[in-house]
């Protein structure tokens, strides 16, 4: 159980990296003023799941549901891959065993 949350951990702080430096090449290319949200990024590589994903949770949990699914999109793509990432990288880390 260490090693899948070790190395899914890694994999996500990998895709958070890998976000993070297009959003450096974004805001740099763009003067400063875009950002890649996780909503961006999503819709670039799958729009069509983007949106029956969305229909499910607003169908499922209603307004709230929906209104939550919208604001975690809008994040940032690096801190909704990255964070979870480290948690998972942290806590699949074994306990070192000391002297005494």
């Amino acid at each position: 159980m260490h090693r899948l949350a070790r190395r899914l951990g890694l994999v996500l702080l990998l895709l958070g990296a890998a976000a993070a430096v297009a959003e450096v090449l974004t805001l740099v290319a763009s003067g400063g003023t875009a950002r890649v949200s996780l909503g961006t990024l999503w819709f670039a590589i799958a729009a069509n799941s983007l949106v029956g994903t969305q229909a499910a949770i607003e169908r499922t949990f209603g307004e709230l549901g929906g209104s939550t699914f919208v604001t975690l999109l809008a994040l940032p793509a690096w801190l909704v891959l990255g964070a979870p990432g480290l948690a998972l990288w942290l806590l699949g880390r074994r306990e070192r065993r000391g002297f005494g």
